[in-house]
């Protein structure tokens, strides 16, 4: 009897004993998990009203390379060669948590021995040609997102960094997004969307809620002080690069730089709050269809900047307001010759537009060039009255 009850009283104690090890021992990135420093309510209220869509652009920046000549390439970028043409890379499924809210098939993975900082590994969105690799068949979003985050880069516009590269990665069918549609995934996928995000998205508690509609976003903005300028500049460019998939999924609110408190939350440093569209993919050529977005029979003929009788209007599509400024117009203007000039000396644009492999499956570049150069025009001739 005496030696039931003392059963009944060891294993318990040795049951609480085995758990107070375990938590001794568990690995320090566990824990870490539990405390994620997230952003703070106030913080993010903070960067509705003071978030910048524009600032003045890094001279040094090369569009064609991805980074500034100073500064050298960010962290865990692939490696480009000097027209811009990204090396193969290969890669192990690392899967995010969340699959968020996009509806084409991605996956994501990362590079033995390519970490952040805190010495986490660098986690890549890919985005694969789901259709297949047939001309007519592959997926737009690749080449709309690298061009429109080089240009827009190069006109001091925020954007996440993309590269067009070759993709192996033997396990990265378990970490899809979305299964392929009509074609088979395989390890190797040439010519894929490689990106990293800007900076860190200004949510919540991390609740994942970022995000901003481009209308609502903008007019806030504006009215606590942003200037017209840069707000108007902005509209056209969206019209310029034809955004056209604007649900509020697609823009977000990030950091560019902030610091952890001693209570574990975020802040984001002064200036450094940003406005931008974090899915490209929808532009140069818009379309419903993957395979028909950023083509130049899509993207030609449209023109960002309508003039009559010296009132100005943009056609971007869901900003709101459609009215643009004089100063507006003049911010994009300088930006636009700015590479016009530079398309002269040295084919700056036409480069870009190389880099970017859209050649594989669409025009030539020097053909997405002369309306590249069309549209600045419309920009750069047009007078704005209002």
């Amino acid at each position: 009897m005496l030696r039931k009850q003392y059963q009944k009283l060891v294993i318990p104690i040795f049951l609480i004993f085995l758990l107070g090890l375990l938590s001794l021992t568990l690995p320090a990135a566990a824990q870490q998990q539990k405390q994620q420093a997230c952003f703070t309510e106030q913080e993010r209220a903070l960067a509705l009203q003071k978030a910048k869509v524009w600032q003045e652009p890094d001279p040094d920046y090369d569009p064609v390379l991805g980074y500034s000549s100073k500064t050298g390439p960010r962290m865990g970028a692939p490696q480009v060669n000097s027209d811009g043409l990204a090396s193969p890379i290969n890669c192990t499924a690392n899967p995010k948590p969340e699959k968020g809210s996009g509806t084409t098939p991605k996956f994501y993975c990362s590079v033995a021995g390519t970490v952040d900082e805190d010495g986490d590994l660098i986690r890549y969105k890919i985005k694969p040609h789901f259709k297949g690799q047939a001309r007519d068949k592959r997926n737009g979003e690749i080449y709309g997102e690298f061009l429109s985050s080089r240009f827009s880069k190069a006109l001091g516009f925020f954007a996440d960094d993309e590269w067009v590269a070759d993709v192996t990665c033997n396990d990265c069918e378990k970490a899809l997004t979305s299964s392929f549609q009509g074609a088979k995934f395989t390890p190797f996928q040439p010519a894929a969307g490689i990106e990293l995000a800007l900076g860190k998205g200004i949510d919540v508690n991390c609740n994942d809620k970022d995000t901003g509609g481009i209308a609502e976003s903008l007019a806030r903005l504006l009215q606590a002080g942003a200037p017209r300028a840069e707000i108007d500049a902005f509209k056209l460019w969206l019209a310029f690069i034809d955004h056209g998939d604007t649900k509020t999924d697609n823009q977000k609110f990030a950091c560019l730089k902030w610091k952890k408190n001693d209570d574990n939350t975020l802040t984001c440093e002064p200036g450094q709050a940003v406005y931008y569209v974090s899915d490209m993919g929808s532009t140069f050529g818009y379309s419903r269809s993957s395979e028909n977005k950023a083509t130049l029979s899509g993207w030609k003929g449209k023109d960002p900047i309508k003039v009559s009788n010296g009132r100005c209007t943009t056609t971007a599509k869901s900003v709101g307001d459609a009215n643009i400024s004089e100063a507006g117009r003049q911010l994009l203007a300088t930006g636009l010759q700015r590479l016009l000039d530079a398309e002269k000396s040295d084919n700056l644009i036409t480069r870009v537009f190389r880099a970017s492999r859209n050649s594989e499956r669409d025009e030539p570049a020097e053909a997405w060039t002369a309306e590249f150069i069309r549209k600045a025009r419309t920009i750069i001739d047009a007078r704005c009255s209002n």
